[in-house]
């Protein structure tokens, strides 16, 4: 008896198995949908194809929701195959429209090999080529023999493409060239969706045009509002100057580009190089601030200017006037002098270097502080200086010994890029130290009026003149008051004085011209 219900048990199992098959099958069938002959002027079999319809004329097929036209062809209807010739149009409403003089078409796989005059077009661009590869299912078209796509102003071309109509998304490879009427672009690999008309970049790409030249090697381009982004090695050439950086943003539209981290910035007429962590540049205003530790280098035939401080800014103004700001923690290091301030103003029309909120600069030992200094150059070495409110000048004789110079403004004026004189306007007060031959001390000088002029040979005072009720005297060594070794708004500050080593980088080479092959 059990063995009875288990043999029916398995026999049951065994029908359900069996129907369930030839329901699969069925549906497997029903899913491969089979190329229907709509219509012809001519059909007739050829002895020579044995499987194939020979159709002529005003051919027409379809396949579920596409059509395909075309002069002749061979139909092989138990295949699910067609070969045509001349005028193919293939089509789908809404989707895209494909033509060619030859065609394959694999009905069961949904491919079709279109050769010869081959034109895609959907509802955003047109691509022409010599041979394509369309599946119909996934609506992706694959080409190998160079394609050019027109996609409004953009003209684009390549050797290897893919196109993916149900994303809008082409894939390019092999000498990508986009043309645009303001500019060109030329990459290895290349993605652009014909929808957002937005370019994606997966290799060397770069983009010309009137203003710069970009290069990248990972990136995007949005050709509708010309905004972009640029990574891995990318740079942006103009006529004159050439900026680096780990990743780049532009909007030309705006003008506006943005740069991040190991930014170098060259300028090789006004031969300058900015460093720094992060830049924002204006196109309209001419404007370049530049952050996170910024250093601004100003190369010269045979010495070089460094700059660093919190914030840099480039300006160049309406009348093409150039400067360089620095603002806050400002230091300078150059081989005739050094200086820190608040903020600094580079002017790069007449080399003058202005100082700003409680600054100090050095040359050679001397120390000058004031309100305001503003460095005046002539033939790549200091020409004069201006101090302006509570100046004062100060000189590192030896041990605790220094000549000073003090007054409400000065004007110091250089000679062989040396301290050769100063006026002193208002309030002028020295102290200086005269020396025997064999250079022993023999007392110092201490007088008030209010104006002096003092001139200096090798950083020694050699000759003061007073003017306006001059007072004091001379003290010997042995007698001179420990209140007059000092004057009252003395103030020495070695440990500020800025070294080159504060602003090695490892690049101090003079710019001259630069080029780069990449």
């Amino acid at each position: 008896m059990l063995r009875s219900n288990r043999i029916k048990i398995l026999t049951t199992i065994k029908i359900l198995v069996i129907a369930l098959f030839y329901c699969l099958q069925a549906s497997y069938v029903n899913a491969q949908s089979v190329i229907e002959l709509l219509g012809a002027d001519v059909i007739e079999y050829d002895q020579d194809f044995v499987d194939a319809e020979r159709v002529k004329g005003n051919v027409r097929f379809k396949q579920d929701q596409v059509f395909m036209d075309c002069d002749s062809a061979y139909f092989y209807r138990k295949d699910n195959k067609v070969k045509a010739y001349g005028n193919i149009y293939i089509r789908q409403k809404d989707t895209f429209n494909l033509w060619g003089d030859y065609l394959e078409y694999d009905g069961d796989k949904k491919l079709a090999y279109v050769q010869k005059n081959v034109r895609l077009r959907d509802q955003e661009m047109q691509l022409t080529t010599d041979l394509i590869q369309y599946d119909v299912s996934s609506k992706t078209a694959f080409y190998t023999t160079g394609g050019n796509i027109v996609n409004g102003e953009d003209r684009l071309r390549s050797r290897q493409g893919r196109y993916f109509s149900r994303s809008k998304q082409f894939f390019f490879k092999d000498s990508v060239v986009l043309t645009n009427p303001e500019y060109k672009m030329v990459s290895d690999t290349l993605m652009y969706n014909t929808f957002t008309k937005i370019a994606y970049f997966y290799g060397p790409t770069y983009i010309t045009s009137e203003e710069n030249t970009i290069f990248c090697r990972y990136g995007w381009y949005n050709t509708n509002s010309n905004r972009s982004q640029f990574s891995k090695g990318a740079w942006i050439q103009g006529e004159t100057n050439r900026l680096t950086a780990d990743s780049i943003t532009y909007d030309r539209n705006e003008g506006i580009g943005q740069a991040f981290k190991s930014i170098e910035l060259l300028d090789t007429m006004e031969r300058i190089k900015i460093n720094g962590e992060y830049g924002i540049t204006y196109r309209n205003s001419g404007k370049t601030i530049v952050t996170g530790e910024p250093m601004a280098t100003k190369y010269f035939d045979d010495d070089s200017l460094f700059v660093m401080a919190d914030t840099l800014i480039d300006q160049i103004d309406s009348n093409d006037s150039r400067r360089l700001s620095a603002f806050y923690n400002t230091k300078l290091h150059k081989t005739d002098m050094q200086g820190v301030a608040d903020s600094l103003i580079y002017s790069f029309t007449d080399s003058i270097i202005s100082l700003l909120g409680d600054p100090v600069l050095w040359t050679e030992n001397n120390q000058i502080t004031g309100d305001t200094i503003v460095v005046y150059r002539k033939n790549g070495v200091i020409d004069k200086m201006t101090i302006t409110n509570n100046a004062f000048i100060v000189s590192h004789v030896e041990d605790d010994i220094f000549n000073q110079i003090d007054g409400n403004d000065m004007i110091a004026y250089f000679k062989n890029n040396r301290l050769h004189k100063v006026n002193v306007l208002g309030n002028g007060q020295t102290t200086y130290y005269m020396q025997e031959e064999d250079s022993s001390y023999i007392g110092a000088s201490n007088m008030i009026c209010s104006n002096m002029m003092i001139y200096l040979v090798d950083n020694t005072i050699e000759d003061v003149r007073y003017y306006g009720n001059p007072t004091g005297g001379f003290y010997p060594m042995e007698k001179l008051p420990s209140e007059k070794k000092k004057l009252p708004n003395f103030i020495w500050l070695p440990a500020k004085r800025p070294e080159i080593s504060w602003f090695y980088r490892g690049q101090h080479e003079t710019i001259t011209e630069h080029s780069e092959t990449e």
